[in-house]
């Protein structure tokens, strides 16, 4: 596989510039124009990186590792958040446009790196909603570029980076592990790529992965309970019949792929009847372009296998992300070169109008009823007015946990499967719901803990609009127990 490196001065420096501009201007959109409260994954995050911890419940610990490091730097704040996830985000076009940049110009690494952009998990739901899938993505992207030099060089140094990048790719998030063993497994059914992989310098990488994650592996074996929590969400069902499991696990993950990478294929394809050169073209570097196209369909198939396995009947698309974000540049980088240039044109201008959307949307839809624009802020300050001397918050979820810890720093907060140890004397409860009494989820989680209610204050429900001056209502209950 040929490895082919040009640089000229002023050419590329332009599109990690370009990468870097869009990532510093969501930065300010999140801390500046949306910035009042937190999604699922960055209330979450509020919590779980107070500390530093071999585990963290369902997710691996790398990620709320990092944040407790800028938490530390930038105090906890929704501009900590914004800046590690737009970092990450931008190393994997950073990353990504130097692989692709190493076998093609620079005109197609650049927009073929774009293309992620057209990406729904990733141009879009990266920016509203995900953390950990966002960091797998850029480990998984990193790990390609370490693996492509590798097969260069094959220098002692590019081993170890690359075992540990896989190692950090699996702190990131579990499902990562699929994409370095499709890597592998592709490069060795290609000649060119082979011998890298056969080289005894491979088991320095295997040494640096043992060494990394034998901490993180073992607090997982002594917390599978925890790490198993959400296993429901994968919808498996032991006494279905396997047949029927099977295949639904295959429809499922049939469709989840079908609308992940949905929006960039028809762009293409329409592009490509529309503006191709009717010529037969050289994609570039093939070796490379079939490791590519070999990596991404073996992603899909270990990914198959697991469900059938597992009995898995409920695939999410979001979770294909750092398996199938490769998917968009493949098909870049091959229809490209066939296009004229007023086709490669119109593929920049599409591209640049999904930026346009997605910097003009993400205002909008926070602007309306959702998690990020819930009225946290005036449900803190009567609870506070309530109860001035108390100092214990117990949430029924992380999502009202996190914003609560966001709101008011002074707060001790708990939540089911959280830091019990605060959990005495008076203690404020919190719940989303319609639903007066305290949940049983709450109540369980105190009764395991040996912690016995003396008495509970008549519920205080809250009520309040959501969005301001809509029909659409906000109802949180809050209560004080004691504890003994």
């Amino acid at each position: 596989m040929q490895n082919k490196i040009t640089n000229p001065i002023g050419v590329d420096y332009r599109w990690p510039a370009l990468f870097l501009a869009y990532f510093t201007l969501q930065i300010f959109l999140r801390t500046v124009v949306i910035g009042r409260g937190l999604g699922i994954d960055e209330a979450e995050l509020m919590l779980t990186a107070q500390t530093l911890e071999w585990g963290y419940g369902v997710q691996p610990p790398l990620y709320s590792w990092i944040q407790h490091g800028l938490f530390a730097l930038f105090g906890e704040t929704i501009f900590a958040l914004s800046l590690l996830k737009n970092s990450f985000l931008c190393l994997t076009y950073l990353a990504l446009f130097r692989l692709l940049r190493n076998h093609y110009d620079t005109e197609i690494a650049g927009l073929a790196t774009l293309s992620l952009l057209l990406l729904p998990q990733i141009g879009w739901e990266s920016q509203r909603a995900l953390s950990h899938s966002v960091l797998a993505t850029t480990m998984a992207s990193i790990t390609f570029l370490l693996f492509s030099r590798l097969i260069v060089s094959r220098s002692l140094w590019l081993y170890l980076f690359f075992g540990i990048a896989v190692a950090l790719g699996v702190l990131a998030k579990f499902n990562y592990v699929i994409f370095p063993i499709a890597l592998l497994i592709s490069a060795i059914s290609l000649r060119s790529t082979r011998e890298a992989i056969l080289n005894p310098r491979i088991f320095l990488s295997f040494a640096a992965i043992s060494t990394i994650l034998f901490f993180p592996f073992q607090w997982i074996i002594n917390h599978q309970t925890s790490v198993l929590e959400t296993v429901n969400k994968f919808s498996i069902h032991p006494d279905t019949e396997k047949l029927i499991s099977a295949l639904a696990g295959f429809l499922s993950l049939a469709k989840a792929s079908f609308l992940f990478s949905a929006v960039p294929l028809f762009i293409l394809v329409f592009l490509f009847f529309r503006y191709n050169k009717k010529t037969m073209i050289s994609s570039g570097d093939l070796p490379f372009f079939h490791l590519l196209v070999r990596t991404v369909i073996t992603a899909l198939l270990l990914t198959l296998i697991i469900i059938l396995c597992s009995g898995t009947t409920n695939v999410k698309d979001r979770w294909l992300q750092p398996i199938l974000f490769l998917a968009a540049p493949t098909m870049t980088v091959w229809l490209l070169p066939k296009l004229s240039e007023l086709g490669r044109h119109r593929f920049m201008q599409i591209v640049g109008i999904a930026a346009l959307l997605i910097f003009t949307i993400l205002p909008i839809h926070d602007i309306k009823a959702s998690r990020r624009s819930t009225p946290f802020p005036e449900i803190v300050s009567a609870i506070a007015d309530r109860y001035p001397e108390t100092k214990t918050i117990f949430a029924k979820d992380k999502w009202v946990g996190g914003n609560f810890r966001y709101l008011n720093k002074e707060w001790l907060i708990a939540v089911p499967g959280k830091h019990p140890e605060v959990l005495k004397g008076e203690v404020i409860c919190v719940w989303p719901s319609q639903q007066t009494t305290i949940p049983r989820v709450m109540t369980k989680y105190l009764e395991t803990w040996g912690k016995k209610i003396i008495s509970v204050d008549p519920t205080t429900t809250v009520k309040l609009a959501h969005p301001p001056n809509s029909e659409s209502i906000f109802t949180l209950n809050f209560t004080a127990i004691r504890l003994e």
